[in-house]
């Protein structure tokens, strides 16, 4: 598994997907772009990858494909329409980068050629409470910088509520 930041400008999200997709099947892998406000870090992405992954291994997934699957645990969501938004949009757009199976070496360097590499992003935690509905309490109740870890249980939730 490779996870890294970058940005990408999009004029068309069809025509980037399908970029994206074309650097995968040359690698045999698995590419999925995430929108970075909406992502807590390393270990949210690594958290939702584990829960897909199972889902498909037990035949429970919700979604037809691993990277949808993927996108639906990240979003904390069991909707597919929900979780397309946590990819990406037209303009400019900060993401992470995850590259899984196949020869990700290869892969990471055929998206590289469309997703420019940067240092990883802070989170914007007011933002993430937002899309996860994470109250301050429960903010008060985990302690500080804890948002990630608060975010990886909604990842956890979405099993309980399929």
């Amino acid at each position: 598994m490779i996870i890294f930041c970058g940005t990408v400008t999009v004029s068309a999200v069809k025509e980037t997907i399908a970029q994206i997709n074309d650097a995968a099947d040359k690698a045999d892998s698995t590419v999925v772009l995430f929108d970075a406000d909406k992502i807590a870090g390393f270990a949210h992405i690594e958290s939702a990858v584990a829960h897909a992954k199972r889902s498909f291994a037990e035949g429970k997934q919700i979604a037809r494909s691993l990277s949808m699957e993927i996108l639906v645990y990240a979003s904390g969501q069991r909707q597919c329409s929900l979780a397309s938004k946590f990819g990406l949009h037209d303009g400019e757009n900060k993401v992470y980068v995850l590259i899984l199976d196949g020869d990700e070496e290869k892969a990471a360097v055929l998206v590289r050629e469309i997703v420019s590499e940067c240092e990883p992003f802070v989170p914007n935690e007011e933002k993430l409470k937002a899309e996860f509905g994470i109250t301050d309490a429960e903010m008060e109740a985990a302690g500080e910088n804890r948002i990630e870890e608060l975010i990886i249980e909604r990842v956890a939730l979405v099993d309980a509520w399929k």
